[in-house]
């Protein structure tokens, strides 16, 4: 973790404990020599020990000398303000010093690596600030007076881990004033520490399973602390185990990425080849259509020219066959008139059979023949005006006048294949009157199908090399083992809203009354760490650009990564206004320290 828990104030082995553990542990993570390095501590009378003196000098590592009131001159004094000043504004209803704890990691994680950089920047500004402070502290006698006044004390009695300055100033490296810690050694298990203000007030502290917190003797608190180990440990077995099976799973998601990229690499190589070959495609059915279209246009142009010539045709035999008819008509009607009167003037008397079988099919003819006139002279209306062609360019020939039923069949041939060819769908050939139905206009929609079928390959497989693309330049880690996790999807139920988290797409929250959704963004980048090459940088994602808020910013999601065996959502919170935490388990984090040192960095206690 980045920042360490100490339970209880810190005493003199306690220190020598950390510094055996933590700082020669960091130096060996790093590779860095002993020698390379000026170590910095204050005053504080177990960093002035007789022992720690010693455990430097044996261990070879300088220490940096140190002004005995200089609080602000080391960074970490800065940052701890800072972290001061967020942790007051979020503890605001805490009820127990673990829900601290979770404020103070969460404080923690977020602090900006730019930040800490400009702090250690300032290093040589801070140095002169030391020499100007210097003279506070400067034995001018043999008392010293409190910075506030308040007290005039024995100059040894700076740091002797008793508070005699209202200001605290007499103690400005131990806990002792009315803010310091009570420690409990809790021997058999973990040391730890409590404010003084919990001390001899009649509870036994859980921190404190020796019962040294209540020393008054007005209560006896049982020394609980071989229980507690025995149940600590338990819990630390088994998050052990977890972190082992975590780290199983993760090096399977490793396995399972470079399968992957090997699978989408092998599928964009051939999607390239195949997408040469469907450009070739639409080349050549394109230039099949555009031969079909222009055959088609040439068939159309010449095409309407032979119409216009057979349509004058037409015309010319109408107007002769309505000639004929109507001299047929006039035939007909003299017939008629000398039927009629042979009907009105023969012999009525003398009962001629043979008149009389005239007269009757006179009269049956007459009735037929004047309804099929009446029905002549209407079609004639509907006709209208006939329009006949000049004949001036019609060439004159002296053969034979066929027969009127020859002359009217032949017209009525040449009026039916004409309509169909001039609306495309036969083409009439005069000699053997064959029709090539619906041939060119078949052919130029099985092209222009070919070819429309042709481009829309082609886009399909351009799309699909985009989507590979865009997957084979995700980061999915160091080792690609997010790229298993990624478009998969993970809910978190908060009682009001559900909210949903898709790995390398979308986060949104999900109202459980109305069922309304709101965009929370989509993912942007890792900000665990400011080096790609960090596993930490792989511990922290970024979801922005979200739906606005009212009067205010842009929403967004940062999703805190640890490790675990299971990918699971843990909680969701909202610190600042439209920025959501979302803490999230996953095995992806899970780290194998022991085989892989280069894969985990050690920040220094």
């Amino acid at each position: 973790e980045n920042i360490v828990r100490i339970y209880g104030t810190m005493d003199g082995d306690l220190y020598h404990q950390i510094l055996t553990k933590d700082l020669l542990g960091t130096l060996r993570w790093h590779r860095i020599n002993k020698r390379d390095i000026i170590f910095q501590q204050d005053n504080d009378s177990k960093h002035t020990a007789t022992e720690t003196k010693e455990w430097f000098y044996h261990n070879n590592i300088e220490v940096l000398d140190w002004s005995p009131y200089s609080p602000d001159l080391n960074p970490i004094e800065n940052l701890w303000n800072k972290i001061d000043r967020r942790i007051r504004r979020l503890s605001i209803g805490i009820s127990d010093s673990d829900e601290l704890w979770e404020i103070i990691q969460r404080v923690w994680v977020d602090l900006n690596i730019e930040y800490l950089d400009k702090l250690i920047e300032s290093m040589p500004q801070r140095g002169d600030a030391k020499q100007m402070e210097k003279h506070l502290y400067e034995a001018k006698g043999p008392n010293w007076t409190c910075l506030d006044g308040s007290a005039t004390i024995l100059y040894e009695a700076i740091n002797d881990d008793f508070c005699d300055c209202v200001d605290g100033s007499d103690e400005p490296g131990t806990s002792a004033c009315s803010n310091g810690k009570f420690y409990c050694r809790n021997e058999g298990h973990i040391p730890s520490s409590i404010p003084s203000s919990r001390i001899n007030d009649g509870v036994c502290e859980p921190e404190c399973c020796d019962g040294s917190d209540e020393y008054d003797g007005k209560i006896m608190c049982p020394n609980t602390c071989k229980e507690a180990s025995i149940e600590y440990n338990k819990k630390l077995d088994a998050l052990n185990k977890l972190r082992t099976q975590g780290i199983r799973i993760r090096n399977s998601y490793i396995e399972e990425g470079k399968k992957l990229r090997i699978k989408r690499e092998a599928e964009l190589n051939r999607l390239k080849i195949e997408l040469e070959a469907a450009k070739i495609r639409v080349r050549e059915r394109e230039a099949a259509l555009k031969k079909i279209e222009a055959r088609k246009t040439d068939t159309e142009q010449s095409g309407s020219k032979v119409n216009r010539e057979r349509i004058k045709k037409y015309q010319k035999r109408i107007s002769s066959l309505k000639e004929n008819i109507n001299s047929l008509h006039e035939k007909v009607d003299t017939l008629l008139s000398i039927l009629k009167d042979m009907k009105n003037n023969h012999n009525q008397n003398y009962h001629d059979m043979a008149v009389k079988t005239a007269i009757k099919a006179y009269d049956e003819f007459l009735e037929e023949y004047t309804k099929s006139k009446e029905t002549e002279s209407g079609d004639e209306d509907e006709d209208g005006d006939d329009r006949v062609v000049d004949e001036k360019d019609e060439p004159q020939t002296q053969e034979q006048k066929p027969s009127y039923w020859e002359q009217f069949s032949e017209m009525l041939w040449e009026i039916k294949n004409g309509v169909l060819e001039l609306f495309g769908l036969q083409s009439y050939d005069k000699n053997n009157r064959s029709y090539n139905s619906y041939r060119t206009s078949k052919e130029l929609s099985a092209t222009r199908s070919a070819f429309e079928e042709a481009e829309q390959e082609q886009k399909d497989i351009e799309d699909s090399i985009d989507e590979i693309n865009s997957k084979l330049s995700l980061n999915y880690g160091l080792k690609d083992e997010f790229a298993k996790l990624d478009d998969e999807c993970f809910n978190y139920d908060s009682g009001e809203y559900t909210y949903t988290l898709c790995m390398f797409g979308s986060a949104t929250q999900k109202s459980n009354k109305d069922h309304t959704s709101t965009d929370l963004g989509n993912f942007e980048k890792w900000i665990g760490a400011e080096s790609k090459d960090d596993p930490q940088h792989y511990t922290q994602m970024l979801y922005e650009n979200g739906a606005h808020c009212w009067n205010g910013p842009a929403r967004s999601v940062k999703v805190y990564l640890e490790c675990g065996a299971d990918n699971e959502i843990l909680s969701v919170s909202e610190p600042e206004k439209c920025e959501y935490h979302l803490k999230m388990l996953t095995p992806a984090v899970c780290f194998d320290l022991e085989k892989n040192s280069s894969e985990i960095n050690h920040d220094e206690l």
